[in-house]
């Protein structure tokens, strides 16, 4: 085993574009919609969020395969999106499990104004044994609507999900539900300069990072934020502005970058005190001491475990090559819940953390 983890461990680096990120925020206001011949109703809706152990059930689809639950709707997630911006993507995740393996999602569907949406992103997708987030949507996925900040601040902004019977048998279809959550992508409408490019590379033991401008006029400065999770952010630097009409270049480094997840913004601030943020760029540094995932390149179907001694609490977040979201899954025991991975293919990105949102580990897994 120990030869096998050594194999694991590797030093690599990506650099991906990010909108900006508010959320995951989780439902404030749950309740049921009827669908007409629906076989059950939820159970206690209120406790499907927070991810807490208490759960929504429905308790048993009794009228066959095929049969299905009414809705449950979340709303009021207490988004404070700015103004003057663009909304590029809505992530939904639902936290569900279904012990008896007889349950998959029915219905998946938006909520703009109170108003349940005709756009369905459920897939069908099982529930799996244990708890685990399933991800709806991406970071480019617009749910075939519009949207304003005003329409994503709004209390009636939210999501509807039903359930199915999956299976045949006499075995009760136990799903549950404990967390109902969603994230938001967005970027700015209009920047204080015409930002041409910003990248972020792996420099040996830096980062460095580069950026270009043009029509700079009347800032005063730009400062390098770094996250460990892309949305605490720190300033790290702060740089002059040039001011010059034509194309203006910059480098610098971070010099100190954390393992695991470097996410980095720019932060532009003009001189009348006006500020507007880049998209974000990360880094990503792994070494030896990481608590890694296994066997890499993992086959689905097969265990996959983590280095979990203690059996500590662990969320795993896995992202694709483009930095999109895939899934967040977790584990208190060296194995690794797979179920939402079934549809990923090729390199994923993941960051291992605490409960408390410590970084223990971060990697790339190769899934055949």
């Amino acid at each position: 085993m120990k030869n096998l983890l050594l194999t694991c461990i590797s030093v690599f680096f990506a650099s991906i574009s990010f909108a900006q990120i508010d959320g995951p925020f989780s439902g404030g206001s749950l309740t049921t919609v009827a669908i007409p011949g629906s076989n059950k109703t939820w159970i206690n809706p209120g406790n499907a969020s927070p991810s807490d152990n208490v759960y929504s059930t429905f308790g048993n689809l009794t009228g066959g395969v095929g049969s299905y639950t009414d809705y449950l709707v979340a709303t009021n997630f207490g988004f404070a999106l700015p103004s003057g911006i663009v909304i590029t993507g809505i992530v939904v995740e639902v936290e569900r499990a279904d012990p008896s393996f007889r349950t998959s999602d029915y219905q998946i569907r938006i909520v703009k104004g109170g108003v349940i949406g005709t756009t369905e992103r459920s897939g069908g997708a099982g529930y799996s044994s244990t708890d685990s987030y399933q991800l709806y949507g991406n970071p480019g996925d617009l749910w075939g609507d519009s949207w304003t900040e005003t329409d994503i601040n709004a209390a009636n902004f939210g999501v509807a999900i039903s359930a199915q019977r999956s299976n045949p048998g006499s075995t009760t279809a136990n799903a549950r539900v404990d967390d109902i959550r969603v994230t938001v992508f967005w970027e700015f409408l209009t920047l204080p300069v015409k930002l041409i490019k910003i990248s972020a590379g792996k420099n040996k033991n830096n980062v460095e990072l580069k950026w270009t401008t043009a029509e700079e006029f009347d800032m005063r400065h730009y400062e390098i934020e770094r996250s460990s999770n892309a949305r605490d952010f720190v300033a790290i630097e702060k740089i002059a502005c040039q001011n010059k009409w034509g194309q203006n270049s910059y480098v610098t480094k971070d010099d100190n970058p954390v393992n695991g997840f470097n996410f980095y913004r720019l932060k532009m601030v003009e001189l009348n005190g006006d500020v507007n943020y880049s998209r974000i760029v990360f880094v990503i540094f792994s070494t030896g001491e990481n608590v890694l995932v296994y066997p890499n390149p993992w086959k689905k179907g097969l265990p996959l475990q983590i280095t979990n001694p203690e059996n500590e609490k662990l969320e795993i977040i896995f992202y694709n090559s483009s930095g999109q979201l895939v899934a967040r899954v977790f584990t208190n025991s060296s194995r690794v819940p797979t179920e939402a991975l079934n549809n990923s293919k090729g390199i994923l990105f993941f960051r291992i953390q605490r409960e408390n949102g410590e970084a223990t580990g971060s990697g790339r897994l190769v899934v055949n």
